[in-house]
């Protein structure tokens, strides 16, 4: 991006830092949160269905005997 603007002989100044690292570490969580919650939720769901279709078995069984 610097090389970019410096062909063109522009700069990038940035005045406030602070704010840049901490949009930074909000994107980051955002990202990490996402991520986590697509891995543990398709996990949970896999588990849900594993126990209903148990549950299901169960109840044949004993309506069976």
């Amino acid at each position: 991006m610097q090389a970019a603007l410096a062909a063109q002989g522009r700069g990038l100044v940035v005045v406030d830092t602070a704010e840049v690292d901490d949009d930074l570490v909000r994107d980051m969580t955002e990202i990490l949160t996402s991520m986590c919650a697509r891995l543990y939720g398709k996990r949970a769901a896999e588990n849900r269905a594993r126990r209903a279709l148990a549950a299901a078995a169960a109840t044949e069984d004993a309506e069976a005997a």
